[in-house]
């Protein structure tokens, strides 16, 4: 831009275009571009002519001097084709509304070469001996626009963006930790501000728990950019899932699935989506992509309707059904239909939930079992090695989540002696009467013919239904193998 500016202005073949009265006014031209010109104006210097005879004014019959340009060099121009005196400061910092003697050397031109010299030169005059002159105002603003370092866009430049940003969050805190504590009407100073103080106060506490919060902000965004910057241009998928926390607000997990370079399969948490509610036309808003979706029995329809939607606004987006947490909600829906396999599962729920109660049950049930373990050593009937022989709890079971049945039953399998134990040290030693009774009856329920039958059918069956799961769930995934696991499962 500056060397574009001084070839426009001062680099001309015709060198009375300089002319400072055939010049347009600064104030015409855009204002972005003001400062830039009047850098080149002054770049240039004032405007010097000398010919050898200049026109005399009518009626003193006075004409201008080429000597007049050795006392005023800095700032004295002249016009030949009006015959007329301009100021340089004052024609590049030239208000409209200026003075009528400001107006004489800025717009007009002066011409009174009568009052130039002596004790009231109009040159003199003009420059004033006031410090806060008009012209004296215009050197000055000459000289700060050429110091590029008391330049106030000079000095906005030197931060960068990240500057300004890091600035304008520690002002946002400053301001919230004040409001909060001004509407709370708390002290903000502590007795003890220093280094070494335990307490500093409620302002300096107050602004240390928003920094911490905004810490974490910016970590998870670290995240997510280093997420997408490991997707790349590689498609991907969408995982969702509800995640109602303990407050009751509906939030939508989100879970991203895709190749890498390397040609392995991942998935990458993404992020928690509050929604108000689970529409179609809600979430529809939040995914636009491949889409794929469960079928629990309470949301099936939403989902149904909203996979309708988005194929109709974005054929593209394929619909996946999940099989392997379809085939979960069948063999849910299945067991539900026989009885003596409902109540079974509702038994177990009790006696898990009952045994693994408190933390004291818990350990008495891993003392028991180690116990076990060190007995069945002794007698050489367990094999040693790494990994083996490992002091596990009770399992409990998901609603939605039939993998979980099986670790269930097949942790109180492998526990079963341990939980009969624990039980009945519940029914001698148990603080409340309630605790007795309960344990009495999960006792009961556990040792009864029924239940222990059932206890290892389902874990037979299950085997099989578990080894399925597992295959549709693996991330790479042997399309045939899966085909010939469910030919056989059924």
């Amino acid at each position: 831009m500056k060397k574009q500016t001084i070839n426009k202005f001062f680099k001309r073949k015709n060198p009375e275009k300089r002319d400072p009265r055939l010049c347009r006014q600064i104030l015409s031209y855009p204002i972005n571009k003001q400062d830039e010109i009047r850098r080149a104006y002054i770049r240039a210097g004032s405007y010097h002519p000398i010919r050898s005879k200049n026109p005399q004014f009518e009626d003193h019959g006075r004409n201008f001097q080429s000597s007049w340009y050795a006392l005023f060099p800095t700032w004295l121009e002249y016009s030949i084709a009006n015959d007329v005196a301009f100021c340089l400061p004052c024609f590049l910092f030239n208000k409209a509304y200026g003075y009528k003697r400001a107006k004489a050397f800025t717009i007009d031109g002066f011409r009174t070469w009568g009052k130039v010299r002596g004790k009231k030169c109009a040159f003199l005059n003009h420059v004033g001996t006031n410090p806060d002159s008009t012209h004296k105002r215009a050197k000055k603003s000459c000289e700060d626009l050429m110091n590029q370092s008391q330049h106030i866009q000079h000095v906005f430049h030197k931060y960068t963006t990240q500057d300004v940003v890091d600035n304008r969050l520690r002002v946002k805190f400053l301001i919230r930790t004040t409001r909060y504590l001004a509407l709370q009407g708390s002290a903000f100073r502590g007795h003890d501000e220093s280094e070494s103080s335990d307490n500093h106060g409620n302002f300096l506490k107050l602004l240390e728990v928003l920094i911490q919060t905004e810490i974490f902000h910016i970590y998870s965004m670290k995240v997510r950019k280093t997420i997408r910057e490991e997707i790349g241009d590689a498609n991907f998928c969408i995982i969702i899932d509800e995640a109602r926390d303990k407050s009751k607000k509906e939030q939508m997990a989100i879970v991203l699935r895709f190749v890498d370079k390397d040609g392995i399969v991942r998935e990458r948490f993404f992020g928690l989506v509050h929604v108000s509610e689970t529409s179609i036309q809600t979430l529809k808003k939040e995914i636009f992509f491949c889409q794929g979706y469960d079928s629990a029995s309470n949301m099936r329809d939403e989902w149904n309707g909203l996979q309708a939607l988005i194929l109709k606004d974005c054929p593209y987006a394929y619909y996946i059904h999940y099989l392997a947490h379809l085939l979960q909600l069948t063999l849910v829906a299945v067991s539900q239909v026989v009885i003596h396999v409902h109540q079974f599962f509702t038994k177990l729920t009790s006696v898990v939930n009952i045994v693994g109660a408190s933390c004291k049950r818990n350990d008495e049930l891993k003392h028991a079992k180690a116990n076990e373990i060190a007995h069945m050593l002794a007698l050489d009937e367990l094999e040693t090695g790494k990994g083996l022989n490992q002091i596990g709890t009770l399992q409990r079971a998901s609603e939605t989540q039939w993998g979980s049945h099986f670790k269930s039953i097949y942790s109180l399998i492998n526990m079963f002696s341990e939980t009969c134990e624990v039980l009945i040290n519940i029914i001698e030693d148990g603080v409340t009467y309630a605790s007795r009774g309960d344990a009495d009856a999960a006792y009961e329920v556990i040792t009864s013919f029924e239940f222990f039958f059932v206890l290892h059918l389902m874990k037979n069956i299950m085997a099989i239904a578990d080894l399925l799961s597992q295959a549709l769930q693996c991330q790479s995934q042997d399309i045939l193998n899966d085909m010939r696991l469910v030919s056989s499962t059924k």
